[in-house]
């Protein structure tokens, strides 16, 4: 599963990182990551505490709703601050009940995705929806598609940012920009 979901993320331009559990320290994250936890058992606490001591922008648990509360609860035992427990999505992704280890990936990036469009994943790694809300709402010249100003790396182009909602609307502008920049006319 965790094979497909990176192997899917990359297919969108996405960097992906495959840590093993017990590889996997705060340092690994930051407030830009995106984190899955998919330790299926093995570790998954200590994984999970590691993850939120990092304060991802999205943190996800691979497992069941009651899976998750069994975790959730012994690391609240162990002292883990609730509102750190309270960003853990359990389970990861779209709640699609059994499925297979692909779909489950699909399901995980098909969440990450929405969040992401959404400027979700902005409000998160500031703590707040205001500012998340106040961010700067932009559109990919090259689809025309909404994104959030931040949501990505941008491309100077005469002297403005321009964002894009994937790495293959990023490369084609990059390519042809004027192609895709509407130039102002003045009278």
């Amino acid at each position: 599963m965790a094979r497909t979901l990176a192997s899917l993320a990359r297919a969108l331009g996405w960097r992906t990182d495959l840590i093993r559990g017990p590889d996997f320290t705060a340092e690994a994250a930051d407030g830009r990551s995106m984190v899955v936890v998919a330790t299926q058992g093995h570790g998954d606490e200590e994984v999970l505490e590691a993850a939120a001591a990092a304060r991802p922008a999205y943190l996800g648990l691979v497992g069941s709703r009651r899976r998750g509360a069994t975790v959730l609860g012994y690391l609240a035992d162990r002292g883990v601050p609730q509102d750190q427990l309270d960003r853990v999505r359990v389970p990861a992704g779209l709640d699609l009940g059994s499925t297979t280890h692909q779909e489950i990936a699909v399901a995980i990036l098909a969440e990450l995705v929405q969040l992401r469009a959404s400027g979700a994943l902005a409000a998160a790694r500031t703590g707040t929806r205001d500012l998340a809300a106040a961010a700067e709402p932009a559109q990919d010249p090259v689809c025309g598609m909404a994104v959030s100003a931040g949501s990505s790396r941008p491309v100077r182009y005469e002297g403005t940012d321009y964002y894009f909602c994937c790495a293959g609307c990023r490369q084609s502008f990059e390519q042809d920009p004027g192609a895709y920049v509407k130039k102002e006319t003045r009278c």
